[in-house]
């Protein structure tokens, strides 16, 4: 699997989980092993325009899911 890419929608619900429990993109790429760049260009492909409780954006792995299969149709 190339870094750059998650593959299944279990790679994004944990990407949504540990951003949900408060964690920075540096914490959650380090627990993923994954570059901080692929991180960003995650939670960026995740956003649904809310926001958390801490004011954050919020990352949906179901939004990112739908969005990565749309650009392969």
């Amino acid at each position: 699997m190339a870094d750059y890419a998650f593959r299944t929608l279990e790679d994004r619900q944990k990407i949504e989980k540990l951003w949900e429990d408060g964690r920075t993109p540096k914490e959650i790429s380090a627990s993923l092993d994954k570059s901080m760049a692929v991180i960003y260009a995650e939670l960026t492909r995740g956003q649904d325009g809310t926001r958390l409780p801490d004011r954050r954006l919020r990352y949906s792995a179901e939004l990112a899911q739908r969005r990565v299969q749309a650009s392969l149709e």
